[in-house]
């Protein structure tokens, strides 16, 4: 789903890129980096956690995002980041191979996939086996969920235990979670690993 004017605004805020790659460093601490891997930010707005990631780790970078205009964006300013590359594509339908990617990143993202099960399908599809998926957004408390998933939305509303059970079936190990609660929503970030 395409974000609203008002969302772009907040989003392409540097204030905003600064404090999201500030919370995905912390995460991606806890991943094997190796020299030449490559990394897929699903869903990378305008490019700017991509670009950081780019400059300072030795990774091949991709970023994908759904919005045209994001993508423009993200394509500005890459002079002189000769290992990252920008492109259109759908979550839910992302245009690589089989076992791509050795670390994906997903922030702030699923929430704004209706059907958010089919692009963790596709996240763990083109991710390889023993491969990281670092993930960051909000999950609905179960009332919430209920209450939501009565109306017609374009968002996607996941509780903790729908992620939790796509982890277990889908073969991946947890090497961090952390959730903070709140009334209406929680945030949860995690590290995952492709088991196989």
């Amino acid at each position: 789903m395409e974000l609203g004017k008002i969302e772009k605004w907040f989003m392409n805020r540097p204030k905003h890129a600064k404090h999201v790659i500030t919370r995905a460093e912390k995460l991606f601490r806890l991943v094997d980096v190796k020299e030449k891997q490559n990394l897929l930010e699903v869903g990378c707005g305008n490019g700017a956690v991509s670009k950081h990631f780019a400059k300072v780790y030795p990774l091949t970078v991709t970023g994908t995002d759904v919005d045209s205009e994001q993508i423009k964006l993200a394509k500005e300013s890459i002079d002189g980041i000769p290992n990252v590359r920008f492109l259109e594509a759908d979550a839910t339908n992302l245009p690589f191979e089989d076992n791509g990617f050795d670390i994906i990143l997903s922030f702030q993202v699923m929430h704004h996939i209706s059907n958010w099960l089919d692009a963790l399908k596709e996240t763990r599809r083109v991710l390889r086996p023993k491969g990281y998926f670092i993930y960051a957004d909000l999950v609905y408390p179960k009332l919430t969920a209920k209450i939501g998933k009565m109306f017609k939305h374009n968002y996607g509303i996941t509780t903790l235990h729908d992620l939790s059970s796509f982890v277990q079936k889908n073969g991946f190990s947890t090497v961090h979670s952390s959730l903070s609660k709140s009334l209406i929503l929680n945030h949860y970030e995690a590290v995952y690993r492709k088991n196989e």
